[in-house]
């Protein structure tokens, strides 16, 4: 054996090596739900500790629980307005008034996103045999 092949069938015995590791290895685990959720929160603006903070958590988590990232980006662009909508109004964060604006404008918000989602339906029974 020449000194070439010796070091082709090192490189050749590492790679069968890496790949038998790579598939024995366990999957790395998806990141839950909440972990996405707030994530998704904090691109669209939307801070930890921040008013409203919570509640776009709550709304995005559910939709990511629900297989709908994109509805989850909708709920925290719309947390994002309704705060926005909120300061803009001259209300302080921290007052009861603030709260209540931003309940009001996300519920509003949200039946607007909800409005333009396109219906998804399962089978049509009148398909089956």
């Amino acid at each position: 054996m020449t000194h070439s092949q010796f070091h082709a069938s090192v490189a050749f015995g590492t790679i069968v090596v890496l790949a038998g590791v790579a598939l024995l290895a366990p999957p790395v685990p998806p990141a839950s739900a909440e972990v996405q959720a707030s994530r998704i929160c904090r691109e669209q603006g939307v801070k930890p500790a921040s008013p409203g903070y919570d509640h776009c958590l709550l709304q995005a988590e559910r939709a990511i629980e629900w297989g709908e990232p994109q509805l989850a980006r909708a709920f925290a662009r719309v947390t994002a307005e309704a705060r926005a909508a909120c300061q803009a109004d001259g209300l302080d964060p921290s007052s009861a008034g603030y709260q209540s604006c931003l309940d009001r404008e996300t519920k509003a918000r949200n039946l607007l996103v909800f409005s333009e989602e396109k219906l998804k339906f399962g089978p049509q029974i009148a398909d089956h045999p």
